[in-house]
C-alpha cells in the first residue's frame, strides 16, 4: 500500500467508505470511486477533490491501483471479478486490518452509538490541538464526512465496525466499548455468536480498556483484563448522576452539551474517560464537548417552523429508537409525531413486535414503506402490519406532509427516523409548512 498513490473505492458513497477516501486523500494519494449513484456524501468527497464514477462498465484492472470495496457492493461482478486474490484489491475490513498494523489504532465499538462517541473522541482531541487522524462512518456541520489524516506519528480514532465481523483482525491499542446489543444476526446467526465476536475483540485489545457497565451483555462477560468502568452503579471510576454529571476520583463533574439524550450522557461519559487515559484533563474535555455540534442524523435538529421542531435521526434498531424517542419525549411540550422507515425486510421480520411497542411510545406514528437496502421483499413482511390506534401506515413518503399540516401544532415536535432515505423527507416538511 505505501508503494501505491492511486486509490479507487467500490462503493464510495457508503458512510464506511467515503470516510476512508477522505483520510487518503488527505494522506496525499489520488483517489477515485464509484457508487451506484449521486448523493450527499458524493457531492461532499467531490468538493474533497475525489473523482466519483457512477458506471465502470468500461474499466480495467490495474496493477498499481489499490482497490478498495464495500461488503455492499457485488464485487465478483465487477471489473475486479478475476483479481480478487491479489494483494492489491482489499475489502474494507481487509484494509483496516493493514492500517492497523501501521498505526496505533484508538478504537470505538458498540452495537449503538459508536460512530458519534468516534466523531465526539476525536473532536476532543482536535479541540486540544492534537492532531489525530480519525474514520468514522457520518459527517457533522464541523468537518464534513468524517476522515481525516493527521500527523503521522499520532494515533488514528477509528470507528470499530461489528457488521460482517469488520473488527475481527483489526489490531486495537485501546477500545471504548458503548454496549451490545442484538443485531446483524443474518451474519452471526446467533445472539452468543455476536457477544463472543464481541468478547474476542475487548481481549484483544492492547492498553487501556473503557467499558459501560451499565450495558448488561458487556457486564456479563465477565472480563478480567485491566479495564476502566464508566456506570451509572456505585464503585465505577466513572459515576454517573443523570441527568448530566459524574464522579470521578470523589469529585463531581458537569457535562455542558447539545446532545439530548441519557444514551449520549453515557457515550460522552466513556468518551472522556478514554481521553483521560490518553493524556487530556477531564475539564479539557469537558470544554470540548461544548461546542461538539454532534454528528448528522443523529437526533439531528433541522430547524423550527410555525412553532415546530423537526429531527432527524438514523436509528433503525428497536433500542435506537426507544433511545431517540425517549429523549424528545422529555423536552417536548406539545406531541411527539414519529415517521418511521423500516430499514431491510430481514430485521423488520426479526424485531417487529420490538418496533411496534417503541413506536406506540410516541403519540402518534406513522410507518412508510421497508427501505430494502438490496435485499429482496419477504412474504407477509410490510409495513402494512404496524398498523394501530397510534400508528398510521402511509404507502409514500410524499404524502406526509399534507398529512401532518393538518395535525401537528405549536410546541409539537416532528421527528423522521431510519437509516434510509426517509433522511430526505425533513426539509421537504418545512418547506410545506412554512408555505401553508
Amino acid at each position: 500500500m505505501k508503494k501505491i498513490e492511486n486509490v479507487f473505492i467500490l462503493g464510495i458513497g457508503g458512510s464506511g467508505m467515503s470516510s476512508i477516501a477522505k483520510y487518503l486523500a488527505q494522506k496525499g494519494m489520488k483517489v477515485e470511486g464509484y457508487d451506484q449513484r449521486k448523493s450527499y456524501i458524493t457531492n461532499q468527497l467531490e468538493q474533497d477533490a475525489v473523482k466519483v464514477y457512477f458506471d465502470i462498465d468500461n474499466f480495467i484492472y490495474s496493477p498499481n491501483v489499490l482497490y478498495i470495496y464495500s461488503s455492499a457492493v457485488p464485487i465478483d461482478k465487477t471489473f475486479l471479478k478475476n483479481n480478487l486474490a491479489n494483494n492489491n484489491v482489499q475489502s474494507r475490513a481487509e484494509f483496516l486490518e493493514k492500517l492497523s498494523y501501521e498505526n496505533k489504532i484508538i478504537g470505538v465499538t458498540g452495537t449503538h452509538g459508536k460512530t458519534s462517541t468516534t466523531a465526539l473522541l476525536a473532536h476532543i482531541f482536535h479541540h486540544n490541538n492534537i492532531d489525530v487522524s480519525y474514520i468514522y462512518g457520518g459527517s457533522t456541520s464541523f468537518h464534513g464526512i468524517g476522515g481525516h489524516y493527521g500527523k503521522k506519528d499520532l494515533p488514528i480514532i477509528l470507528e470499530v465496525d461489528e457488521a460482517f465481523n469488520t473488527f475481527k483482525d483489526i489490531k486495537i491499542d485501546d477500545l471504548l466499548v458503548t454496549n451490545i446489543d442484538e443485531d446483524h444476526l443474518d451474519y452471526f446467526e446467533t445472539f452468543e455468536k455476536l457477544i463472543e465476536a464481541f468478547r474476542k475483540v475487548i481481549l484483544n485489545s492492547k492498553n487501556n480498556l473503557v467499558l459501560n457497565y451499565d450495558d448488561q451483555n458487556i457486564n456479563d462477560l465477565k472480563i478480567r483484563n485491566k479495564h476502566t468502568i464508566f456506570s451509572s452503579k456505585n464503585g465505577a471510576e466513572y459515576k454517573i448522576n443523570y441527568p448530566n454529571k459524574f464522579i470521578h476520583n470523589s469529585k463531581e463533574y458537569e457535562i455542558v452539551s447539545n446532545l439530548i439524550g441519557s444514551h449520549f450522557v453515557s457515550n460522552i461519559t466513556g468518551a472522556i474517560a478514554l481521553a483521560f487515559l490518553n493524556g487530556i484533563e477531564i475539564e479539557e474535555s469537558l470544554e470540548a464537548i461544548k461546542s461538539f455540534p454532534g454528528v448528522n442524523r443523529r437526533t439531528e435538529y433541522l430547524g423550527t417552523v410555525r412553532g415546530i421542531k423537526l429531527y432527524d435521526d438514523y436509528g433503525h434498531h428497536p433500542t435506537e429508537i426507544k433511545a431517540t424517542i425517549t429523549a424528545l419525549k422529555e423536552i417536548t411540550k406539545g406531541k411527539l409525531y414519529v415517521i418511521f422507515q423500516p430499514h431491510r425486510y430481514s430485521r423488520t421480520n426479526e424485531k417487529f413486535e420490538k418496533f411496534k411497542e417503541e413506536l406506540e411510545y410516541a403519540d402518534f406514528s406513522i410507518v412508510v414503506d421497508i427501505y430494502p437496502a438490496g435485499e429482496k421483499p419477504i412474504p407477509g413482511v410490510t409495513s402494512k402490519n404496524f398498523e394501530s390506534k397510534n400508528i398510521k401506515y402511509l404507502k409514500s413518503i410524499r404524502m406526509i406532509p399534507a398529512y401532518l399540516s393538518s395535525r401537528v401544532k405549536e410546541n409539537d415536535i416532528v421527528l423522521t427516523l431510519g437509516a434510509g432515505d426517509i433522511t430526505l423527507l425533513g426539509p421537504q416538511i418545512i418547506k410545506y409548512l412554512d408555505e401553508k
